[in-house]
């Protein structure tokens, strides 16, 4: 079993040179990826991407055209079939009874699993999802949007799967559900959230960055099924060649004018000062710019990249944001 020189333990996921076609279409391109043991991985791309492609070749509901799934170390048919009855997953829109209660619901997929927890582990996992009280009751037809979804991660969660795979958790939700979403995701993911002294592993799916970037650890990029770039959050940002800079100066109205006619791109402007574009290494320039002017650079500081411009770089997208 390979371990992750991270933590000591096997990586959540190991896939080598998969890909699914359908017909000519190459819905996921020759992946490589690990996916280290504990904490929220997410993978970020714009619809058609292969995001869903891809979960759906880990949890089984999809055989691969090509490459090789490792999922908790273990490989082979066996290795595969253990490893995967500790998965819990939400792939697309959830399905439930619509005439059954939440708790209902829970319990016959409870059956269903095989999970052996009992109405403690059903009252525990309703508890968790904010379901418990008199929403447990509720019919899932009359449940509302967000509802649905906090029971499907409740089912996800039966038997208390070591690895919880989220496909767009949030989609449909209203800004405060995505915020309660939010919590919940990162509540899931603590380090002995299993019980048993294993980290729990989250696959959270988006094609918003800004979930992704409040949310998740690690992130891998997907576009037209390639993965393009995959590593820590903090770092995406600092892939892109053209930072920002954050200037304060002796004069900022006449700088202003002054750095748009030069051609600067100015991206913001406050009482603090300005904040422009400019290219690793160029920064100088932009001093220069301003003493020929007769204006003197008070503060000129980098700022730090975000990941929608390490997205933009990696991507080649103009358009941030919602993908």
């Amino acid at each position: 079993m390979n371990t992750s020189p991270e933590n000591g333990r096997a990586p959540a996921v190991t896939v080598s040179g998969l890909s699914k076609h359908f017909g000519r279409v190459r819905a996921v391109d020759d992946v490589t990826l690990t996916i280290p043991s504990g904490g929220v991985y997410g993978l970020l791309g714009p619809n058609g991407s292969g995001k869903t492609t891809l979960l759906s070749m880990l949890t089984g509901f999809l055989h691969p055209t090509a490459g090789t799934i490792r999922l908790r170390g273990e490989a082979g048919p066996a290795g595969q079939r253990a490893a995967r009855s500790r998965i819990g997953a939400l792939i697309e829109r959830p399905t439930f009874w619509p005439y059954l209660s939440c708790r209902d619901n829970l319990r016959c997929l409870q059956g269903i699993y095989a999970s052996g927890g009992g109405d403690g582990e059903i009252e525990e996992l309703l508890a968790t999802v904010n379901l418990d009280g008199d929403a447990a009751y509720r019919k899932f037809r009359a449940c509302s949007t967000g509802m649905k979804q906090r029971l499907a991660i409740a089912a996800a969660l039966l038997g208390n799967p070591s690895l919880l795979i989220l496909d767009e958790p949030t989609n449909g939700l209203d800004p405060a559900g995505i915020v309660e979403m939010r919590e919940l995701i990162r509540d899931l993911a603590g380090e002995d959230a299993t019980g048993d002294g294993e980290p729990r592993t989250i696959i959270l799916a988006s094609h918003l960055l800004n979930e992704v970037e409040q949310v998740c650890d690690r992130v891998g990029v997907m576009a037209r099924g390639k993965l393009l770039y995959s590593g820590a959050v903090s770092e995406m940002g600092t892939t892109a060649s053209v930072g920002r800079v954050h200037i304060r100066t002796t004069d900022d109205d006449r700088a202003d004018s002054l750095l748009s006619e030069a051609g600067w791109e100015l991206i913001d402007r406050s009482e603090e000062g300005l904040d422009v574009a400019v290219a690793a290494g160029r920064e100088w320039k932009i001093s220069r710019d301003l003493a020929n002017a007769g204006i003197y650079v008070a503060e000129l500081r980098p700022l730090v990249g975000s990941l929608e411009a390490g997205f933009m770089e990696v991507t080649g997208e103009s358009e941030g944001g919602s993908l």
